[in-house]
């Protein structure tokens, strides 16, 4: 499959970048191998591959490997390429897209009795790769200032799909502790105008956008600078990961807005996200960042042409 990346902002062409990579199908998680019918020189063998994600995918792909003295005679629902004792079987053009739960099953004649081993399904292991965790908590919210005896700044706790463990406490875009509480003593209230950002945590190192609550009156003469150097790697489980540089504010850059071909797909606190990946297709992956006073800044994008490969010869 062929991948072409072009980077671009609003109304400004940054500059355009093609490169050429083979990376794998979005993850379809598991692959389950079983003995329909055997004798004593030969069986037939069958693949169940299921989508255990939450998205649709549109492609997978299945490799292993047949010890020496066994080989595929026959194969049907599958398209087979082979290199030395490693099978690869990718759907055909009915049976690629798979939504969240379904499955669909190949098979083969193998001449010999050895079973599949090294067994892969879209880069990852056919007994299903681990879960990735790409959702952010929930933003702090009721966030408050009280003086008793001490002034600290106080909030109501977030929710998590895998649990917070913790939050990042900010004063003027520089981070003042972490802490498992949903509380923090701030001491003196400062003289100057200061803005406050609480942002929660979760085990993945997801990162919310932040609470804000300000003390005095700051001038926020405008929107936060757009992010710099988006970049992409992946896809890891049905997900491209998305890196970029900060922006900046002249008060406070409140978190980041990711979009997916036009359309919103996530808040985050930090400079990196998820975006989905759901096959062979053209994808626009952009990110903008939002202020304390709800200014946005242009919106950076990467497009991203992924094609499939060329048909077995």
């Amino acid at each position: 499959m062929k991948l072409s990346i072009a980077r671009v902002a609003t109304a400004l062409v940054l500059g355009v970048t093609a490169i050429t990579f083979f990376p794998a199908p979005a993850s379809a998680a598991t692959s389950v191998f079983v003995k329909e019918s055997q004798w004593s020189t030969g069986y037939v063998g069958k693949m169940t591959v299921t989508n255990n994600t939450t998205t649709a995918i549109t492609t997978w792909r299945v490799e292993f490997d047949l010890p020496a003295g066994t080989t595929i005679a026959s194969h049907w629902s599958a398209a087979l390429t082979r290199s030395g004792s490693r099978y690869v079987m990718s759907n055909l053009p009915w049976n690629g897209n798979l939504g969240p739960g379904a499955a669909t099953s190949f098979g083969w004649v193998a001449s010999g009795t050895g079973e599949p081993t090294n067994c892969t399904v879209n880069g990852g292991p056919c007994t299903g790769a681990p879960v990735l965790d790409v959702r952010p908590p929930s933003k702090p919210t009721n966030l408050r200032l009280t003086a008793l005896g001490m002034t600290s700044i106080y909030w109501d706790a977030s929710t998590d799909d895998t649990g917070v463990v913790g939050y990042d406490v900010f004063a003027n875009g520089t981070k003042l502790a972490t802490t498992t509480n949903t509380n923090y003593p701030l001491g003196t209230l400062p003289s100057v105008p200061t803005t406050y950002g609480i942002r929660a945590v979760d085990a993945a190192g997801n990162l919310s956008a932040f609470a804000v609550t300000t003390i005095g009156s700051p001038t926020d003469a405008g929107p936060p600078s757009a992010p710099t150097n988006l970049r992409l790697s992946g896809p890891i489980s049905g997900y491209f990961p998305v890196r970029w540089d900060a922006s900046t504010d002249d008060v406070f850059v409140a978190g980041y807005e990711l979009f997916l071909n036009g359309g919103p797909v996530g808040t985050v606190g930090g400079t990196s996200g998820y975006v989905p990946y759901n096959g062979f297709g053209t994808y626009w992956i952009g990110v903008r960042a939002f202020d304390s006073s709800g200014k946005y800044s242009a919106v950076t994008q990467i497009g991203i042409a992924i094609d499939p490969p060329p048909p077995p010869v």
